[in-house]
């Protein structure tokens, strides 16, 4: 037994348990099977441990001992989700993301193996952060949840995955929330000459807030003017083009001379927190400014691409400097605009304008013109009057015009010489006009 076992067994009533290291508070189980050999198990929890080794001293003695399910069950869903933060680092964009959900998993289940984690543990999890979190919030915690299973699952640490049966909720991505111009100058009122061009340069690049906050000067180049993004949302380099505007603001901020980021830390060596600054700066300046509708962070990018639709840039183009992967993404801005989509609706009518005009001016004379017809009626043997068209349009009026004895001449033998109606014309498939012309 080695020297760390035997202290940590010292204790009475720690019989099968030992702490290593000493003071670390990982404790783990030792203890031999049916067959003599000896098994040390890593638990976590000194309580957890001795519930531990109780339960294979019990399985040994009823002959229910298998360790290969053993290794299986009694991973800590702590440890397992500290060795998946440990394969992502420098693999993935969201990163800081993912330690923020990793810790949050583990205060709300302390303790647990990832045998012991059921779907209603995730739910209850869903339940308690939906009170104070957007749905799209909780669904990527519970998205982090069910990878850390699927590389548990993956590595033979566990069998199934319980969040496979747990329903995310709905989320509401069509919000679409952007600066009217006064509440801009507002903001710029309350963030001060200091911060707001932070604020701006999202205003006029659309950058992400991730991309933004972790940019480098290496990846600013003014002779082109593009910024670079190495690692967009979707995994791919993109560039983004800078205005004047952007280029001002750029030029002016004095992490140029000290620090390789854009937006550094005080130290100048990594860059500055963007949820802390979000939660220190920006949120206190919304409220200040008395900007209304829970102004986030995002809408600044919300921003930048409804005032490209409203300045009258293409949607596809919109997208290609949003960095969107489909144009399904960008389609919700189509509709911030009503007045210029009343505009170009209003096109419309002036098109039809313009035609009618030109229709009119190169009408012919006479009976064959566009929009008239020359037919004939006959009063038939019955003393009904007949029509020789089958087209109740046309019917209905000359009968009406008879009524009121404005039908035209008619014979003595009772026949109407004829009746112009106004109609649609009715041309011959070869081209000309029909028009009849029957005398008594």
């Amino acid at each position: 037994m080695s020297k760390s076992e035997s202290d940590g067994k010292r204790k009475a009533g720690d019989r099968g348990i030992f702490e290593r290291p000493k003071g670390s508070g990982v404790w783990w189980v030792r203890y031999t099977d049916g067959n003599g050999k000896l098994h040390r198990e890593k638990v976590g929890p000194k309580g957890l441990a001795k519930k531990v080794y109780q339960a294979r001293k019990t399985a040994i003695r009823e002959g229910r001992f298998f360790p290969d399910d053993i290794r299986r069950r009694e991973v800590l869903l702590a440890d397992m989700i500290d060795d998946v933060l440990k394969r992502a680092k420098g693999r993935i964009r969201a990163y800081s993301d993912y330690e923020r959900y990793g810790r949050d998993w583990k205060l709300a289940l302390p303790e647990k193996t990832l045998a012991q984690i059921t779907p209603g543990d995730v739910e209850r999890y869903q339940a308690r952060r939906a009170e104070t979190r957007a749905p799209a919030t909780v669904n990527r915690e519970v998205k982090f949840l069910k990878r850390v299973f699927n590389v548990a699952i993956a590595d033979g640490k566990v069998a199934t995955n319980p969040v496979n049966a747990v329903t995310l909720y709905k989320e509401n991505n069509e919000r679409v929330r952007f600066l009217s111009d006064d509440e801009e100058h507002r903001l710029a009122e309350s963030l001060g000459d200091e911060e707001w061009p932070i604020a701006q340069l999202a205003i006029h690049t659309g950058l992400r807030r991730g991309e933004q906050f972790t940019l480098l000067w290496a990846n600013v180049d003014f002779t082109t003017g593009l910024i670079t993004i190495p690692l967009s949302k979707s995994g791919k380099l993109r560039r983004v083009p800078m205005n004047e505007t952007a280029r001002e603001i750029l030029r002016a901020l004095p992490s140029r001379c000290h620090s390789a980021y854009v937006f550094p830390s005080t130290t100048g060596k990594e860059p500055q927190d963007a949820h802390s600054y979000v939660r220190r700066v920006f949120r206190p300046a919304v409220e200040q400014a008395g900007i209304e509708e829970g102004l986030r962070w995002h809408d600044l990018r919300h921003t930048f691409a409804s005032r490209l639709v409203m300045a009258g840039v293409d949607l596809r183009t919109v997208q290609e400097l949003m960095g969107h992967q489909s144009i399904t993404t960008t389609l919700r801005y189509a509709h911030l605009s009503p007045g210029h989509q009343l505009d170009a609706i209003k096109r419309l009518d002036a098109a039809r304008s313009d035609t009618s005009t030109d229709t009119s001016a190169s009408r012919p004379e006479g009976p064959s013109e566009t929009g008239r017809q020359v037919v004939e009626m006959a009063q038939g043997n019955g003393g009904r009057w007949q029509a020789r068209t089958a087209d109740p349009r046309l019917v209905r009026p000359m009968l009406s015009q008879l009524r009121q004895g404005v039908g035209g001449p008619v014979s003595q033998r009772g026949r109407v010489k004829s009746v112009q109606v106004p109609t649609t014309s009715v041309e011959r498939p070869g081209g000309g006009v029909v028009a009849h012309n029957h005398t008594g």
